[in-house]
């Protein structure tokens, strides 16, 4: 059975594992329902006296200020003060509460992949390097808690802002709206093509990333024999090529991470450039207002700056993708080894006993075929493994 954790294969088989190992991750966060009821409720509520204050700030200007009725002026800036403290405890409370549940879905993730590589047979760890397999437990499933515990919910944040946002524009003026939020289409296409580059990027990256590790863990645990065979500098040139390696993955995960922010940027610029324009030219013509301009600015600022905030956002989830693709590759995979109940002990002086062994490696010819041997007390065996370095042990 092939057990290598860089095989990748577009069998139907593999995309059901895969789809198993989804669900099992989404049975982590199975009994955080209650918490992420209260992390949406209040993130909703924070996204609703958001978009409250431009409405009333181009009310004041245009029914007190311009009047010259302070009075006024003085009672909506109260109430401002009152809607922003208050969306300030519920932003405090969702970053609370979803922070909880991030550390308590990585406690169990670590947990689960732990556990897996328990029941795995000894052809896996053959196949697979240790540093690898660290990073996968401890750097990859942070990627995924700090997606839980930071992008979730800013994510469904910036949605319901930018929707709500939008629904103003329009509802305030059509055609105004429309073409403060035309830069957007843009987006969404520009999105969707770049999308699965993201994720490649950051898949390659997180691999890297593996094999960087496990050149330095294996480094570290045969210093000694480095250091007595005068080996340093093979093993320095492996470490510099991995490492030259996690360099150019990381500099083009980099780009493609931040690729989004100067476009959305872009696109913020144009939807503003477009409100100037037109509502100076409504403006004069008698068909807007003073106060409902600097309404409607706000609420094009409501719909672009959440959009550079889901750009930065979008690549966390790739990143997260990435490292999910890799965690779940682990979790799906299945063990074939044989339970069986405890074998009649046989009388015998030989410290150790091979009855019938049999060993080939993964896709190649069977090496020892119905092997049998035993090791006896007080006797000098030679061992030699697959790179030919002659191992002795003394049995006693």
């Amino acid at each position: 059975m092939n057990y290598d954790l860089n095989h990748a294969t577009s069998s139907k088989a593999e995309k059901n594992a895969t789809y198993k190992a989804l669900r099992k991750l989404l049975a982590l966060i199975d009994d955080e329902r209650r918490t992420l009821l209260l992390a949406f409720v209040a993130i909703v509520v924070n996204s609703g006296l958001t978009l409250v204050g431009p409405v009333v700030i181009g009310r004041t200007i245009d029914t007190y200020i311009q009047t010259k009725q302070f009075d006024g002026v003085v009672r909506n800036a109260g109430f401002l003060l009152v809607i922003y403290v208050i969306a300030f405890g519920t932003n405090y409370l969702q970053t609370r509460l979803m922070g909880g549940v991030g550390q308590r879905t990585l406690f169990k993730l670590r947990n689960a992949v732990f556990n897996k590589l328990q029941e795995l047979p000894v052809a896996f760890f053959n196949q697979n390097k240790a540093g690898d397999l660290i990073s996968r437990i401890n750097n990859d499933t942070d990627k995924l808690n700090q997606f839980f515990s930071q992008s979730l919910m800013q994510f469904v944040g910036s949605i319901f802002i930018m929707t709500g946002a939008g629904l103003f524009l329009l509802f305030i003026d059509l055609p105004l709206g429309a073409a403060a939020l035309s830069p957007t289409l843009l987006l969404l296409l520009f999105t969707n093509v770049t999308a699965a580059w993201v994720k490649r990027k950051n898949a390659v990256n997180l691999k890297s990333v593996g094999n960087l590790s496990a050149e330095i863990q294996e480094s570290l645990d045969n210093f000694k024999v480095v250091v007595a065979f005068n080996r340093r500098d093979y093993f320095r040139q492996r470490f510099d090529e991995a490492n030259q390696q996690n360099y150019q993955t990381a500099i083009g995960a980099g780009l493609a991470n931040n690729v989004f922010m100067p476009v959305y940027g872009m696109a913020a610029n144009m939807g503003q450039l477009i409100v100037l324009t037109f509502g100076i030219y409504l403006i004069s013509t008698g068909n807007f207002t003073v106060g409902l301009l600097i309404s409607f600015f706000s609420y094009v600022t409501n719909v672009y700056n959440p959009l550079r905030q889901l750009a930065a956002l979008w690549a966390n989830f790739q990143v997260a993708l990435a490292g999910w693709d890799r965690i779940s590759h682990l979790l799906a995979m299945q063990t074939n080894l044989k339970t069986i109940g405890n074998p009649p002990t046989l009388p015998t002086d030989s410290l150790l006993s091979f009855q019938h062994v049999s060993f080939s490696y993964p896709n190649g010819q069977e090496v020892l075929h119905n092997i049998s041997f035993a090791l006896e007390r007080g006797k000098t065996y030679a061992l030699v493994g697959p790179t030919g370095a002659e191992k002795r042990q003394r049995l006693r």
